[in-house]
């Protein structure tokens, strides 16, 4: 075991007690120890996706768009330029994992 809390700034490893709220915490998870740790219980379901399908099943993009209707040129860009970091393959988009654990009745598949 070891400890995977991790500050992140401009792009960096931080330390997560030093310019608090302005670091993003972020945390290093097991999701193959909670699949299988799912999977052994009675009645529990998980779907695990990356970042980007999800984020581009939640509508992110469209979205974008709705927002940034009557923005100029450099601000639509802004938004673009941060949302393709957020779901592009080669930066966030596989890097990070979303994992939806829940009851196997539960037909909620929103994002996944």
């Amino acid at each position: 075991m070891k400890n995977t809390l991790q500050g992140i700034m401009n792009h960096k490893f931080a330390n997560i007690l030093e310019n608090i709220g302005n670091t993003d915490i972020t945390h290093n998870i097991n999701f193959n120890f909670f699949k299988r740790l799912t999977n052994k219980m009675d009645g529990l379901a998980n779907n695990l996706t990356t970042q980007r399908k999800f984020l581009l099943n939640m509508g992110i993009k469209e979205r974008a768009e709705m927002i940034s209707k009557n923005l100029n040129f450099l601000k639509k860009a802004d938004i673009f330029y941060r949302i393709n970091r957020l779901i592009d393959e080669k930066q966030m988009g596989n890097l990070f994992k979303v994992m939806l654990i829940k009851n196997k009745k539960n037909k909620f598949k929103l994002g996944f």
